[in-house]
Formats: C-alpha cells, sequence, structure tokens
C-alpha cells in the first residue's frame, strides 16, 4: 500500500490479488493486466489505461478514476463504491458508473 507507481508500464501483468490501497498510478499503463480480486480502495488511478484489464471482484471503493479508460474491462463484482469519476472516464459499454456506487465528480 501507499506505493508511488505513477506512470508505471504494468500491461498485462499478474497483480490479481494484490493489496495497492492508497497506491498512486497516476498515468499507469495497465491494459491487459490481471488485478481480478485486488485491493485498490482509495488509490489514484487518474488517467490510468485499464482497455481490457481484469477486475473481476476488485476492490475500487474511493478509488479515483477521473480520466481514466476502462473499455473492455471486466467489471463484474467490482466494489466501486464511493470511486469518483468526471466526464473524462471511459467506461466499457453499458455500463452503468453511478448503478455501481460511483460518483461523478467535476474536472
Amino acid at each position: 500500500s501507499y506505493a508511488n507507481l505513477q506512470g508505471a508500464d504494468l500491461r498485462g501483468a499478474n497483480l490479481s490479488g494484490m493489496y495497492l490501497t492508497d497506491a498512486d498510478l497516476t498515468g499507469a499503463a495497465l491494459s491487459g493486466a490481471d488485478l481480478h480480486g485486488a485491493n485498490l480502495s482509495s488509490a489514484d488511478l487518474t488517467g490510468a489505461a485499464l482497455s481490457g484489464t481484469d477486475l473481476h471482484g476488485a476492490n475500487l471503493s474511493r478509488i479515483n478514476l477521473s480520466k481514466a479508460y476502462l473499455r473492455e474491462a471486466n467489471l463484474s463484482r467490482t466494489d466501486l463504491s464511493d470511486a469518483t469519476y468526471n466526464t473524462e472516464t471511459k467506461w466499457p459499454e453499458g455500463f452503468d458508473p453511478e448503478a455501481a456506487g460511483a460518483v461523478l465528480v467535476d474536472g
């Protein structure tokens, strides 16, 4: 937890079940990574690339997803309670972030 992974290239990495609470993943490349069951609560994923990332069962509560790119990500059973996002956040087609508990913020 509290790891500084700002801008890290973690594409395709196996991070399943990892404990990354309060981590700074701003601008990180996580496309195709396996984060199922990971705990990322209160982490900052502003501008992170998460296309095709497996987030099944991950804890993303209180996370910052502003400007994050989540197209084609697996968000089934993902905890998004009190996660924040903005109008520039890109969700998988048909996904309703507010129904999942995420909160739209300005900026």
